[in-house]
């Protein structure tokens, strides 16, 4: 798991030890970042200097940088990114394809269903929004979630969809690595439930989200293929309670979204 990280980045300290230009600490520094990316649970300064070879000194110095930046969280002695990596792809993913491709195609989804319209992929164990088209329907969430905004991804539709494509065991990788917790009484959070859930998803093509992160919200996703036949992103739509049930939900706004997954596929 880390040995491409340090045979990645080993030969470039090497190259360029009397190089003045290179700024060594920097560069360690991202090998730090890029160790913590990987890991899959939280590491000690022990755990890291092991890892890369490199003094505590230089370990803690690189970490007590990150933590200080927002990209890494510390509890007690063992250190984690942050969510706040996520909003470091957010030039990025805006320049790219799917997005351009997709933003039209969203805001034409939000003027047939009236509401919100999404694209996200998957990052870690939360979704990142890459393209969104919104209405003015008055919802908090609605007018907050914009291209880099962030959701966990077990509670959220397009997440559930996200994670229905991976393998079991990439699951619970995921699911071990996220703070489940209930956000409304409606939220389900437990491992074995939300695995059920998965291939319940993954069987009909489908995730609806009953409420479970804000009381009165329902949400359906999506997945979106390449022409190999590969999930590469999810779209949703977010309706109000007040304006359909649950069943409503999912029949008017399915083919909706089918619709233009399909579309989407076309061009990618």
């Amino acid at each position: 798991m880390y040995q491409a990280i340090i045979d990645e980045m080993n030969p470039i300290l090497e190259q360029h030890a009397e190089d003045s230009d290179f700024i060594t600490a920097f560069a360690r520094g991202m090998m730090i970042f890029q160790i913590l990316s990987v890991s899959q649970r939280p590491m000690t300064i022990s755990d890291i200097a092991k890892v890369t070879s490199f003094p505590r000194a230089t370990v803690r110095r690189g970490l007590y940088t990150l933590l200080q930046l927002g990209y890494v969280i510390q509890e007690d002695r063992y250190y984690e990114l942050s969510s706040k990596i996520l909003t470091l792809a957010h030039s990025y993913l805006a320049s790219q394809s799917l997005p351009n491709i997709a933003q039209p195609i969203l805001e034409n989804m939000a003027r047939e269903a009236n509401a919100p319209a999404s694209m996200a992929i998957l990052v870690h164990n939360e979704i990142i929004y890459i393209a969104r088209a919104s209405v003015n329907n008055g919802r908090i969430i609605a007018d907050t979630l914009t291209i880099g905004s962030h959701l966990p991804a077990y509670c959220s539709s397009m997440g559930r969809v996200l994670l229905a494509a991976e393998p079991t065991e990439k699951q619970l990788e995921i699911l071990n690595k996220s703070q489940l917790r209930p956000y409304t009484e409606h939220t389900i959070y437990e491992i074995e439930a939300l695995l059920k859930k998965f291939d319940e998803v993954k069987t009909q093509g489908y995730a609806l989200i009953n409420q479970e992160l804000e009381i009165g919200l329902y949400s359906i996703a999506v997945p979106v293929f390449d022409k190999s036949g590969h999930t590469v992103a999810a779209l949703n739509i977010n309706i109000h309670s007040l304006q359909q049930q649950a069943d409503e939900v999912v029949a008017n706004n399915l083919p909706i979204l089918q619709r233009a997954a399909n579309l989407l596929t076309s061009f990618i």
